[in-house]
């Protein structure tokens, strides 16, 4: 596997994680302001693999976040094509992505309303 590199653009704000190369990346954005690059792996049939992270407003975001996590909602995921959904929930669990983010789940129910209590 190859190497983890980390650049940072100052004047941009942005960090860049790569993971490898490809010549067949698609972006897909996790959450407001990171993008994972994945390679799906169909192109070639192997098993889909992250090619990189970029993190926007990279200074910004630690600076919101500096004495607890970032916690990002994957919502914006549930529009994804089944097969490309599963492909980025199999490379945001595992490593070298799982080492830069952690992803877990939260129950948020959508209870209803109870209903009012009538005197009879």
């Amino acid at each position: 596997m190859n190497e983890t590199r980390i650049n940072y653009d100052e004047e941009a704000d942005v960090l860049y994680v790569s993971f490898g190369r490809s010549k067949h990346v698609t972006g897909v954005e996790l959450g407001d302001n990171i993008l994972l690059r994945l390679d799906t792996g169909k192109a070639e049939g192997i098993a889909p693999r992250a090619v990189g992270l970029t993190f926007i407003s990279f200074k910004q975001i630690m600076e919101h976040h500096r004495d607890r996590p970032l916690t990002v909602s994957l919502a914006k995921l549930r529009n994804l094509p089944d097969d490309l959904w599963a492909s980025v929930w199999g490379v945001v669990t595992a490593p070298p992505v799982s080492d830069f983010l952690n992803v877990g789940l939260a129950l948020s129910p959508q209870a209803p309303p109870l209903p009012e209590l009538t005197e009879t």
